[in-house]
């Protein structure tokens, strides 16, 4: 993919790289969505661009569907959100950046200009809070400067995992404001044994990012008890929700992903799957081809039904 950096109309910078095949001849009459792509904690844009075998960028060239992975607000070559007000919290400032700065600039800058007609959002694991948040705040706003057609979230659950209440891993501090997972640990809690080509093990300190200490720490109390009734239901787009069997933060079963479903009160579908055998980075998985091919075919999806309603 290629790299971009741009400023946003707050005099911030978002950056990332993008994939952006050809637009379609006049002639046809197609739905092309954005899908804008949302890394998790402890990795940056490169996590949906790992390798030539490990990147969205493959099925954004077969489906013709333009694709954009950003730097989170506070990662990389993105603008710091920080310090968080004691009124607010991470979570919630990511998903205003989202709304109200970074998704506009995506939309005019690939969005328009490739003919596309809606933007469908890509996250994973902590970069779920931050979607949920911004599809939130579209739908209240009578005037949104972006189309949403869609929001998919995998590696985000509802109850944290005894592995995660009983013996979480330790990060290291960097900072009063950051820290960084351990690269002797990282790659063994992300993957389990035979789910992932060595090819990127061997990248693991290049995947490795320094993270936000807030987006970590405010998780449990600040997150987890409030999404399903505070957030879930304002969200009036269409959700793909997905679970993986092999997630060392999460309960995972067909209750749980009832249960998150279910939060979705308001939006108009809302598929709910568990992935078996599958580990908590299956973007970097042996199953990432198959997943990315279904994230571009629901967000297609998301993209004729938004002309349907429109």
């Amino acid at each position: 993919m290629q790299p971009f950096q741009t400023t946003l109309s707050n005099k911030g910078t978002v950056a990332g790289v993008h994939s952006i095949p050809p637009p379609p001849s006049a002639s046809r009459d197609d739905h092309r969505p954005l899908i804008v792509a949302l890394h998790g904690g402890c990795y940056d844009h490169q996590y949906f661009d790992a390798t030539p075998n490990y990147s969205a960028s493959t099925a954004s060239e077969a489906f013709g569907v333009p694709f954009v992975s950003i730097d989170r607000p506070s990662y990389g070559g993105t603008s710091s959100i920080l310090p968080i007000t004691e009124s607010s919290d991470f979570y919630q400032e990511t998903g205003r950046w989202l709304h109200h700065y970074i998704l506009p600039k995506l939309w005019s800058e690939f969005g328009v200009p490739n003919r596309c007609n809606c933007v469908v959002l890509l996250s994973h694991s902590l970069g779920a809070m931050g979607g949920i948040v911004a599809a939130a705040l579209h739908a209240q706003d009578d005037a949104s400067l972006y189309p949403l057609g869609g929001l998919i979230v995998s590696g985000m659950g509802n109850t944290q995992s005894l592995f995660m209440t009983d013996a979480p891993p330790s990060f290291i501090p960097v900072d009063d404001d950051h820290t960084l997972f351990p690269l002797d640990k990282k790659d063994t809690v992300m993957f389990k044994p035979g789910t992932v080509d060595p090819e990127i093990l061997a990248l693991c300190e290049r995947l490795n990012t320094v993270s936000p200490l807030a987006e970590v720490a405010q998780f449990p109390a600040m997150w987890l008890p409030v999404w399903k009734e505070k957030w879930a239901p304002q969200v009036k787009t269409s959700i793909m929700f997905c679970l993986v069997e092999d997630d060392p933060f999460f309960v995972v079963n067909e209750e749980e992903m009832a249960i998150c479903v279910r939060a979705f009160s308001n939006s108009p579908r809302v598929d709910g799957s568990l992935v078996r055998a599958a580990p908590h980075c299956m973007e970097l998985s042996h199953w990432s081809q198959g997943w990315y091919a279904r994230c571009f075919g629901f967000a297609m999806e998301c993209s004729a039904g938004y002309v349907g309603s429109d």
